[in-house]
């Protein structure tokens, strides 16, 4: 399935912030502005502003929800701290009408979806507003990302959630990432490179796509497309094809899906010493 370039940079490449190191973004400028296009999801992928956590215990999220509660009630966990609300998404695949239906009776003109989004994605907030052109998420200062404990998804369930300024009055749509599941197709991911992804700090860059494919093959990822860029080629010409020789060099990717993975590849390897400033600038080594 194929799209154009800006969507799988922007998928690739989100806004800078304490996320995103700066390797990540020197290796996403000069590498996948001549990627190719990888895959279209239902929607068109969007920049995701970095989680801005506010203090909240985990004792509180841990509470569970009566019986009795209503199908709305039982979706979101609301607690009252202060000057804002601390809602906890308890059923992440409720209806995006369930969980409007709750905030609307805080007073709040807010619709939340949860969507499935790649690991270092699962916890972050975006916005679904339209007409909203990508930047920075507009609302930071009213609508946060709850805390969430260090190496979230690998010994525990970590909350999802936002926090809500009381007197936060303007209409807001957002969206929430929440862990993918089998057949489920990712609204925004980050390069397999990035911390929480599948090859962070591994040696992938300039290696054959054979290679990569077995590497990602052991930790369960299946390679659903190649991306092929070629000297001198802008990336929007660039082809996108199901196969491509064991020999090719693997130039950078992305997680597609649950499970899938897409990589951008080139006959050529990347400059040496462009890849030793991007590991360097990552802090994992060359």
């Amino acid at each position: 399935m194929n799209t154009d370039v800006d969507d799988i940079v922007r998928s690739l490449a989100p806004d800078p912030g304490p996320g995103l190191t700066p390797g990540a973004r020197e290796m996403l400028t000069q590498i996948m502005d001549d990627a190719a296009p990888l895959q279209k999801p239902l929607k068109k992928r969007r920049r995701w502003a970095v989680a801005l956590p506010i203090a909240a215990t985990v004792a509180a999220w841990a509470l569970p929800t009566f019986l009795t509660a209503s199908p709305a009630a039982a979706a979101l966990d609301v607690k009252e701290e202060g000057d804002h609300y601390v809602i906890e998404v308890k059923d992440l695949y409720a209806k995006p009408e369930v969980y409007e239906s709750r905030l609307r009776g805080l007073g709040l003109k807010v619709s939340l979806k949860v969507v499935p989004v790649s690991p270092s994605f699962v916890g972050e907030i975006s916005t679904d507003t339209p007409g909203w052109k990508e930047g920075p998420f507009p609302y930071a200062d009213k609508i946060k990302t709850i805390d969430r404990p260090e190496q979230c998804g690998r010994y525990r369930q970590c909350p999802i959630g936002v926090t809500i300024a009381k007197d936060f009055t303007a209409q807001a749509d957002i969206l929430l990432g929440r862990e993918g599941r089998p057949g489920e197709e990712y609204q925004a991911s980050a390069g397999l490179h990035d911390d929480g992804e599948p090859l962070h700090c591994q040696p992938f860059y300039n290696r054959p796509v054979s290679e990569v494919r077995e590497r990602l093959k052991e930790l369960g990822v299946s390679v659903r497309e190649y991306a092929v860029k070629r000297p001198g080629e802008r990336g929007e010409d660039a082809q996108v094809t199901a196969s491509v020789p064991d020999s090719m060099y693997v130039m950078g990717g992305g997680l597609a899906s649950y499970g899938t993975a897409d990589l951008v590849v080139s006959e050529t390897p990347m400059d040496g010493e462009l890849l030793r400033t991007i590991l360097g600038k990552e802090g994992c080594g060359s």
